[in-house]
């Protein structure tokens, strides 16, 4: 089952950016994404997330994300991410599945865009 809920952490925090691109406002809660990091990648030059261990980033859950409003998200990172399937920290301490986008180059030339990068 793929996750109705985008983690986001960086210029998609902007409602009214979620707005434009999707055409309706989406409910969010504050999140972390436990395990990574957050840096500003030189080649794309924009927030990305990576890996590390004791690390954490600070984000949202946008709520009720559809296939309509996935496939605009999708439009908008372009080919310099890839959504995958992550846990992350609700501020209630719940441990719920949602969707991000992390860098291409951190994404298995052969895994296809929404599918989970081996999480469990």
């Amino acid at each position: 089952m793929t996750p109705p809920r985008l983690f986001v952490y960086g210029t998609l925090q902007d409602d009214e950016l979620v707005r434009r691109l999707t055409g309706r406002r989406l409910a969010w809660r504050p999140a972390v994404l436990e395990g990574y990091a957050r840096a500003v990648d030189p080649v794309v030059g924009y927030p990305v997330v990576r890996p590390r261990p004791g690390a954490a980033v600070d984000g949202r859950i946008l709520e009720d994300v559809g296939p309509d409003a996935l496939a605009a998200f999708d439009a908008y990172e372009g080919d310099e991410y890839r959504r995958t399937t992550v846990r992350v920290r609700t501020a209630d301490g719940h441990t719920i599945e949602a969707y991000v986008y992390i860098p291409a180059s951190a994404v298995s030339a052969q895994q296809p865009r929404g599918v989970p990068a081996g999480y469990d």
